[in-house]
């Protein structure tokens, strides 16, 4: 089972999609942490003009050729909170995308063993087909030897060729299923399985383990990413609302080289500030936008959380009837089989019909179909139960 997850991780578009995604955020945190350190360029520039007539020889304006060369370096000292907002958005935004590709992890697992137990249990369900197919088999050539001495009528030898041949259309059904489950698994292993032997492996019986949903749910990464994603939002939200605050800029120069009056000066600073008084309702549409997406969000991460709780309880359930179930009928297949064994012993000495007989033929491979089909049924829900609580693929 771990070797296909393995295989489906390396072969998974959808997975390799979401990993993609938290390298991005690398690009959102480096923008982010622009809008806090700020500019630092170097910057030549060369001016030329036409000479002014009657201009004194020392005025800045005479001279037709200017060359500056200067480092500049631009400060945001104040934004409104908005570099503060666009860091923490970026950080929780990669938080968000890492838990979802945890999660993401996590339900390709689950396909893989949807398919991988499908694809077992089917190999199984032939085998029993098969088997009951090979008794009745044996059963009619034994009621033919019966109808050649006028023990057996000629309708119970029919009767035993019809259920005969409604076992072999079950049989062709099984083996299309196999086929359908082969293709799926090849699918999400990106390998053929035909000439691979899936090899089964014991997991935990039932126990009566009590579970806290709640705290369950909260470890889970959907839930986790639910969160990062509320965070996110409020970011954003700081960054739309910081258009409301004052902007204070220092922007600096530092001249390497300078021609004309001013080549004395080596430096200069500029503070600027600037008070936002309206822009026609944009920035305070941006901000009731922003304000809906956070309360949005908020709502989205409960309604997550909400589902991980019931998800667990339902998948906790779900392991635990199909625990019970299983025993059940391993019960019943050794009741089903020590039944069938007696009637064919009583058949023999008279005591029942063949119809009882062949009554308790189906009755056996009926159980023993449900039994495979609870088997894995146990196990996929066992699977389904780990992945509900978050706590598998920690390690893969």
């Amino acid at each position: 089972l771990w070797d296909c997850f393995d295989l489906a991780m390396k072969r998974s578009e959808t997975l390799a999609i979401s990993k993609e995604e938290i390298g991005r955020t690398l690009g959102s945190f480096l923008e982010a942490s622009g809008e806090a350190i700020g500019d630092f360029d170097f910057q030549m520039t060369e001016r030329r003009q036409d000479p002014q007539k009657g201009g004194g020889e020392d005025s800045n304006f005479s001279y037709y050729e200017r060359r500056e060369r200067k480092f500049v370096y631009s400060q945001p000292i104040f934004q409104g909170f908005r570099a503060l907002g666009a860091l923490s958005g970026a950080g929780s935004l990669k938080k968000q995308k890492t838990n979802e590709w945890e999660r993401a992890k996590q339900l390709l697992f689950m396909d893989v063993v949807d398919a991988f137990y499908e694809y077992l249990r089917l190999e199984r369900d032939i085998e029993v087909i098969e088997g009951i197919l090979n008794l009745f088999g044996e059963r009619i050539k034994e009621l033919k030897g019966w109808e050649d001495i006028g023990r057996t009528r000629t309708s119970e030898v029919a009767t035993a060729r019809s259920r005969l041949e409604i076992f072999r259309a079950e049989l062709a059904k099984a083996k299309g299923d196999l086929a359908a489950a082969k293709n799926l698994l090849s699918f999400l292993i990106g390998i053929p399985v035909e000439t691979r032997e899936l090899a089964d492996e014991d997991i935990d019986a039932f126990s009566n383990e009590s579970i806290d949903p709640l705290q369950l749910s909260l470890e889970r990464p959907d839930v986790e990413a639910s969160r990062q994603a509320v965070k996110t939002v409020r970011g954003a939200l700081i960054v739309a609302q910081s258009d409301l605050w004052p902007k204070v800029t220092l922007d600096g120069n530092l001249y390497e080289h300078r021609e004309g009056p001013q080549s004395g000066i080596s430096w200069d600073t500029l503070v600027t500030m600037k008070v936002p008084l309206g822009k026609g309702g944009t920035t305070v549409g941006e901000v009731r936008d922003a304000l809906s997406q956070w309360r949005e969000a908020k709502l989205t991460y409960s309604l997550t959380q909400r589902t991980a709780e019931r998800e667990i309880t339902d998948a906790f359930d779900r392991w635990k009837s199909s625990s019970e179930r299983y025993g059940s009928l391993e019960k019943a297949v050794a009741a089903a089989q020590e039944n069938f064994n007696l009637q064919k012993d009583e058949y023999e000495h008279h005591l029942v019909s063949n119809l009882d007989v062949l009554e308790a033929m189906q009755v056996l491979f009926e159980t023993r179909r449900d039994a495979n089909e609870a088997f894995y049924d146990m196990k996929k829900n066992y699977w389904q139960l780990e992945v509900a609580k978050g706590r598998c693929c920690a390690e893969a």
